[in-house]
């Protein structure tokens, strides 16, 4: 969503922006701009960094870079968690998709590749050279996650029927997102809880198979839908291992409901440790995950207070757009 709201910024001020489905397809000739998007995903790329450089296109690349130490160790279930005690390492664990030995050594690549690396908050660069051993002086510039400051309401039709207070889940329900954690929390808590989004499939069918199985999975819904589902939402939960920054957080703060977030990425720069109605507990703690579930439904909605004007002011289009356009023309 966040490339298809890019694309649409940039063709609204003029430009011939494409998405392309793979690497392959895309032919970099003198003058273009050629923006990639998670570093995790490097190998996908294939030799599009390299063809970019000798077209003599710019090269962009906004990282979106996510330390999987600790779900590897804690967090895989099913068969990833059989195979992750096989193979201890992360980086090799992820060059298994593609592979290769690992994802590091050819994103260290890429980021010497790049002209301009666009961080999502400027302690990210510092986690880039660490993590690549790259040299990112004089080539970074911050442009955050942005999400729409508002959005239509969707058809009556596509709102399901819902308790007048619930708890709020949005994501494919799999490890990496600790769905699981969320499902339990909230029914040790006693609190009404409702997912929204698709199952991770095959892969992990076992882990979704009881959240599917009642009456708290709403499937997938509109854009449109879920945004207006926060805005009916006592409490927003995303307990991921791994979020740069959770959208779907910002888009929850936006629309009044409070925040429990896992405290991972850059979510606490974003929505500001302290502020009203957002919670914050180490992934995988599922004790800290209750406590704050509990604490956020006790708060109640925040509503249209100082972390939703956070958010307005700092975290949408209206605020990031013009920086996006900055970045492809500079």
């Amino acid at each position: 969503m966040q490339l298809e709201e890019s694309a649409e910024i940039g063709r609204a001020a003029g430009l011939d922006v494409r998405i392309a489905a793979s690497a392959a397809e895309v032919q970099p000739r003198r003058g273009d701009v050629v923006h990639l998007f998670n570093i995790q995903r490097c190998h996908d790329w294939g030799d599009l960094p390299e063809r970019s450089r000798a077209a003599a296109a710019r090269l962009l690349l906004t990282p979106l870079h996510h330390d999987l130490e600790r779900y590897h160790k804690k967090g895989r279930r099913g068969l990833d968690g059989l195979v992750a005690r096989a193979i201890p390492s992360a980086d090799r664990f992820a060059g298994l998709r593609w592979g290769k030995p690992g994802v590091r050594e050819r994103a260290a690549e890429v980021v010497g590749l790049v002209d301009r690396v666009l961080l999502a908050h400027g302690e990210e660069g510092a986690q880039l050279e660490s993590a690549f051993g790259a040299d990112l002086d004089g080539r970074t510039s911050v442009l955050p996650i942005a999400i729409p400051a508002s959005v239509p309401p969707p058809p009556e039709h596509e709102l399901p029927d819902l308790p007048e207070d619930f708890v709020l889940c949005v994501g494919r329900l799999e490890p990496l997102k600790d769905s699981e954690a969320v499902a339990g929390a909230a029914a040790e808590l006693g609190l009404p809880l409702r997912f929204v989004g698709a199952s991770a499939g095959a892969r992990h069918a076992g882990y979704a198979w009881s959240i599917r199985g009642g009456e708290s999975w709403l499937e997938s819904l509109s854009y449109a839908a879920v945004r207006a589902l926060h805005r009916r939402a006592r409490v927003h939960v995303l307990a991921s291992w791994t979020e740069v920054v959770g959208r779907v957080s910002l888009e929850a703060a936006l629309e009044g409901a409070a925040v429990v977030a896992s405290d991972v990425g850059f979510a606490r720069h974003y929505l500001g440790a302290g502020s009203p109605g957002v919670f914050f507990f180490e992934p995988g703690d599922r004790a800290a995950l209750a406590e704050a579930l509990q604490r956020a439904w006790d708060g109640g909605r925040p509503g249209d207070g100082p972390t939703a004007r956070r958010v307005a002011e700092r975290f949408t289009w209206n605020r990031v757009g013009p920086l996006l356009l900055e970045a492809w023309a500079s």
